[in-house]
């Protein structure tokens, strides 16, 4: 979920100061010193985590096992199959160690009141603001700060599909992937129930519709993205899409990769979703 949010005060750096390439590391260590003056006293843990500035307010051993593990670990798959290009400004991850440290902290540092328990990324505010008691929601939100600066015209499905893939997130041979998870059983409801719109609705939708849609918009792009990476044609798409600055649906880039086009696929793709054991859930 992207959100846009206001600047904290004093806290995250000004929109006119953003290098407009990948932050060095003398600019991270220089945010981490500002940081660490500004929250002296306060029990955070700051430190860099290339190429991000890390804040946390658990325990130090919490905070580093985090960032040079799960996040480290995280940016490192991202980068091998998807984006070649690294944010293009400095961005902050501040990880609160539960839902009431998350909201006070959105608050105080972000002037925000989150309407999401979990935690979201805020492109004004260019940081990630994350409850850590469930790490699913930071490797969704990592990826759209990539996605700003690799593929900034992106349309909102495929953001969200591939950010909703990484919440559940896995290897497979040295390959980061996306497991079934919660958003499931509503879209397999959805589709027994006739009510989900065609894949070429879901395509064609603006930033507006697809956040505002009357359907579950997020499982249908997520699980659209599962099958291409179940069928080994996920990164193979977002080649193809990326490449096409022709057609920003994707609809073209898709019926490429599928060798068929959606009205053939739609069937198989639903067919396929409501064969998907509960079980792995």
């Amino acid at each position: 979920m992207m959100r846009t949010l206001a600047l904290a005060l004093g806290f995250v750096t000004s929109l006119a100061t953003l290098a407009a390439a990948e932050p060095t590391r003398q600019e991270l260590d220089d945010r981490a010193a500002e940081l660490e003056k500004k929250l002296a006293g306060e029990h955070y843990t700051i430190l860099v985590e290339p190429p991000f500035v890390v804040v946390g307010d658990g325990s130090p051993r919490e905070v580093r096992r985090i960032a040079t593990g799960f996040l480290r670990s995280k940016v490192q798959l991202l980068e091998k199959d998807f984006f070649t290009k690294r944010p293009d400004k400095l961005i902050e991850v501040w990880l609160f160690k539960d839902e009431r440290s998350f909201r006070r902290g959105a608050k105080r540092f972000f002037d925000d009141t989150p309407d999401t328990p979990y935690g979201y990324y805020s492109p004004d505010a260019s940081a990630l603001i994350m409850n850590v008691s469930g790490l699913g929601t930071l490797s969704h939100e990592l990826v759209h700060p990539y996605m700003e600066a690799n593929f900034p015209d992106v349309p909102s499905w495929f953001n969200e599909g591939l950010a909703s893939l990484f919440e559940r997130p896995s290897e497979r041979a040295g390959h980061i992937i996306g497991l079934p998870n919660w958003r499931l059983p509503e879209l397999k409801r959805e589709i027994r129930k006739d009510t989900l719109p065609q894949l070429a609705e879901l395509l064609a939708t603006s930033r507006d519709e697809f956040y505002n849609a009357r359907w579950d918009a997020y499982a249908q792009a997520r699980y659209l993205v599962y099958y291409l990476q179940e069928h080994g044609q996920l990164r193979d798409f977002y080649t193809k899409f990326l490449a096409d600055t022709g057609d920003r649906t994707g609809k073209t880039a898709l019926e490429a990769v599928l060798g068929e086009s959606l009205d053939t696929f739609e069937p198989k793709w639903r067919k396929w979703v409501l064969a998907i054991p509960d079980s792995h859930l």
